[in-house]
């Protein structure tokens, strides 16, 4: 029997190596770069959400008891501006909005809205009338004053500063006068 003769050239050859399989672990820098922007961001986010529902929770609060009061009481419009008022403290220190009446607590309260509502205010001002309001002016005030508390709150810093300086120009009148 004849055995094949081999070319010697192909001796000479080695077997075909594969390249080695490409493991998904450890990841490329550029995927941890995402996957820490990703992160970052998902965390940024989280804690400025849940710092603005809970600076937000006086205003939800407020709004929700202007909708529990009930508008056959004759004391409803001192009640809503007590609520107004008390929204407004918790956003701001006690001593800037407390003592807030009159045409200095309107005018304040115009600063802290785009148009002023002077509706609102004439409303605001029959509190202490004999006669009160009918039904139609309650369901209208209690209107203005879920559109105002909507809009002004929450109360930032702008608000604190803008009362300073009226607290201030107050306190000014009373020094010249005396």
């Amino acid at each position: 029997m004849q055995t094949v003769n081999a070319n010697p050239a192909l001796e000479a050859l080695k077997d075909i190596h594969t390249p080695a399989i490409i493991e998904n672990w450890p990841i490329a820098m550029g995927y941890w770069l995402v996957i820490l922007i990703l992160l970052s961001s998902f965390i940024v986010t989280t804690i400025w959400l849940t710092r603005r529902y809970k600076r937000a929770a006086a205003k939800r609060i407020a709004i929700k008891e202007l909708d529990f009061l009930d508008i056959n009481n004759a004391n409803i419009t001192v009640e809503i501006n007590t609520l107004i008022k008390r929204a407004a403290i918790s956003y701001l220190p006690r001593d800037l909005v407390a003592g807030l009446e009159g045409q200095a607590w309107y005018g304040w309260m115009d600063s802290q809205v785009k148009h002023s509502t002077p509706a609102l205010h004439q409303l605001l001002d029959k509190r202490y009338q004999r006669n009160g309001l009918t039904l139609h002016e309650v369901k209208q005030l209690k209107y203005l004053a879920k559109r105002w508390l909507t809009e002004a709150l929450p109360l930032n810093s702008k608000a604190s500063q803008s009362l300073s300086s009226t607290t201030y120009a107050k306190q000014q009148e009373q020094e010249v006068k005396c």
